[in-house]
């Protein structure tokens, strides 16, 4: 399947609903927690730079839990890496299941 527009061969297209029966990807949990604990290290290391530049440094509890939230984010890291080989075969199934796509530059529909 190419995963382009037919009429503007923009790459940003994304399935149409086809009702609750539909194959979904199933998402691994270490996916989330990755993603979560991402956001939550960037902004624990924001936090320690501005308390850095700002402040007499950071305090010793914020540190500690940007590690503690680094070392979840590592852990998460592997854990979902583990997982990708699954996800990918997940991912597409779902996306060889779609049979209505819609494109997101120039809302042009078409099926399979």
């Amino acid at each position: 399947m190419q995963y382009r527009c037919p009429q503007c061969q923009s790459a940003k297209i994304m399935p149409v609903a086809q009702g609750s029966n539909a194959v979904r990807p199933e998402i691994p949990k270490s996916l989330v927690i990755l993603v979560f604990s991402i956001f939550l290290l960037l902004l624990l290391v924001i936090a320690c730079i501005v308390m850095s530049v700002f402040a007499h440094g950071a305090s010793p509890i914020l540190q500690i839990a940007t590690g503690v939230v680094f070392l979840v984010t590592v852990g998460s890291g592997l854990l979902f890496w583990r997982q990708l080989p699954n996800f990918k075969l997940s991912m597409q199934g779902f996306l060889q299941s779609q049979k209505a796509w819609k494109c997101r530059d120039c809302n042009h529909e078409w099926h399979l």
